[in-house]
């Protein structure tokens, strides 16, 4: 078994993944495999592909419990927060009353980076529609940010095609954002939908503060549970080391 120090269990919102695992294995240490399960959206765009998904998160938790991983994150900041903040917070909690393993959501998961890092004032990027800008902004000002400004990198894409962003597109969309809001404390990539582990150092390098995006968010998993991460050259650590 090749998870034999931990197996992090992924819900993906999307039909397809490809860029999470990716970077997940670019920082996971030795003996931490990645178990992912997917969910049914292809558009995020699209509400009853949302609805949809939420019906299906109990069969998905269940599929990777069946495979005895240590930790389930459900991924898809559009996903989890598609009915509000307050049915965010009750439906983690929920959960982890529920399920015998430790239970997270990536935008809980960069929240507790951007938390553990200091950070106040923040600029966001993200790959979003307007609508779930909102969602995201109502999430980050509920756990105490002051979101300075919100910028979406219009592509056309649906979720699945954000995967075949180039990295340098997303270097200039995040380092527009960072330099437009300049007196952030860190910046946030939300999505992990399109690439954005390589371009993380040049970017702090460029803004001189954190950034901080949802994938590497969730690939705090395993420093969460004492297992240190192979994190260097790809920004601040986002996680007490173990």
């Amino acid at each position: 078994m090749y998870g034999w120090r931990a197996r992090i269990g992924n819900i993906s919102p999307t039909a397809c993944a490809e860029i999470l695992p990716y970077e997940f294995y670019r920082v996971a240490p030795e003996g931490v495999t990645f178990v992912s399960t997917n969910l049914v959206i292809r558009d995020a765009r699209e509400s009853s592909q949302v609805e949809a998904s939420w019906q299906r998160f109990d069969t998905a938790f269940e599929d990777l419990l069946h495979t005895r991983v240590d930790h389930i994150t459900l991924s898809g900041a559009p996903l989890v927060l598609a009915n509000g903040v307050d049915r965010h917070r009750e439906l983690l909690q929920e959960f982890r009353k529920r399920y015998p393993v430790p239970v997270g959501t990536s935008p809980q998961s960069f929240a507790d980076a951007l938390k553990y890092l200091g950070a106040v004032k923040l600029a966001v990027a993200t790959s979003f529609i307007p609508a779930h800008n909102e969602l995201v902004r109502a999430f980050l000002t509920g756990e105490g940010f002051e979101v300075l400004g919100i910028e979406s990198l219009d592509t056309g894409m649906t979720s699945l095609e954000k995967a075949l962003l180039a990295p340098t597109q997303v270097f200039r969309h995040v380092r527009g954002v960072g330099r437009k809001y300049s007196t952030c404390d860190a910046v946030l990539i939300t999505s992990s939908a399109w690439p954005t582990l390589t371009v993380i150092q040049a970017l702090e390098d460029d803004l001189g503060k954190p950034v901080v995006s949802s994938s590497m968010g969730n690939c705090g998993a395993p420093a969460a549970m004492r297992i240190r991460s192979n994190c260097i050259g790809w920004g601040q650590p986002l996680v007490p080391s173990p």
